[in-house]
């Protein structure tokens, strides 16, 4: 089993992958470290913790929307960052495949 290493806010993870996934797994660090650079812009310096959550959440509530299941408006700070949201669904789809596993 291969390994993934992310950088998000200055922190670095050692993240266990499938051989052939660490590229993706990157990736998807890396558009984590955006998001965390994005909130801390818009928000200032907050733990690692809450910012994690606040990612976590942001894309839990954008899965939920490209899914349909979500309120017609989102939270202000989660409009301010949106993606993709097609996008963000598969990566997300993804990522809970490989969970799975």
């Amino acid at each position: 089993m291969g390994q993934a290493l992310l950088t998000i806010a200055g922190r670095s993870y050692r993240i266990p992958a499938r051989d052939g996934d660490e590229a993706r797994i990157t990736r998807l660090g890396d558009a984590l470290s955006v998001r965390a650079h994005q909130l801390t812009s818009a928000l200032g310096t907050m733990a690692e913790t809450q910012m994690l959550v606040l990612i976590a959440l942001t894309m839990a509530d954008e899965l939920a929307e490209a899914r349909g299941t979500a309120p017609a408006a989102p939270p202000a700070p989660v409009a301010a960052i949106a993606p993709d949201l097609s996008r963000l669904a598969q990566l997300v789809e993804r990522l809970e495949a490989i969970a799975r596993t």
